[in-house]
């Protein structure tokens, strides 16, 4: 798709400089979808359903928005594990021929904080998450590097209730893990690492910003 990767940056008396990354290679992969019925939207689909994170989450913040926000450029840029990934594309891809996902979004610039407030986006509906529950690299990573790693090969998926023992035992050895439930009233809200709520905000309000 692409062989240069150009763009201008400001000086330090207000002028401006072309500059030039080392030329990447970019594919684009495209695939036969022979049933358009199973294809899934983002937006959680029902009050109850139930939450997970599939994909393990990492200290993979280098280059990521939350660092870009604080003013920070980070050292760990997330890696792509294709072996360690494959195993859980093709679970995923059983459970979605199956039937047995409402709704189905990736993890990927902003983290499991933004697209979680982007599926809620999509539904109205609010999203209860237990960072505690996360599967993580690390025991001890910190709530901000979970709501906020842009770790590659990771999906937020909701599913009925009535589908939770098939689902997890597509899924069983894998990096899987139940971490919240659809709510009716349209705030997301988040639990931290020790129980308490780290955020409770308005979906609505959020979405404002977000547009704005």
């Amino acid at each position: 798709d692409s062989m240069y990767v150009d763009g201008r940056l400001p000086g330090d008396f207000g002028e401006r400089h072309k500059v030039s990354g080392l030329p990447t290679m970019q594919f684009t992969a495209t695939g036969v979808v022979p049933d358009l019925s199973q294809c899934l939207t983002l937006e959680p689909k029902m009050a109850g359903d139930l939450v997970y994170v599939i994909g393990t989450t990492g200290n993979e913040l280098g280059g990521s928005e939350y660092y870009e926000l604080l003013g920070y450029v980070g050292l760990n840029v997330p890696k792509v594990r294709p072996s360690e990934f494959r195993p859980v594309y093709q679970a995923l891809e059983r459970a979605i021929a199956l039937g047995l996902t409402a709704s189905c979004h990736g993890i990927y610039r902003g983290g499991l904080g933004v697209h979680a407030a982007l599926m809620s986006f999509g539904s109205g509906m609010g999203m209860r998450l237990d960072l505690q529950a996360v599967p993580t690299q690390e025991d001890d990573l910190p709530n901000d590097r979970i709501l906020f790693s842009e770790s590659c090969g990771r999906f937020i998926v909701t599913i009925a209730p009535s589908e939770k023992s098939r689902f997890e035992t597509v899924f069983n050895g894998l990096p899987c893990a139940l971490v919240g439930e659809i709510i009716q009233e349209p705030r997301l809200i988040v639990r931290d690492r020790a129980g308490n709520i780290l955020l409770d905000a308005d979906v609505r309000s959020l979405k404002h910003h977000w547009q704005s």
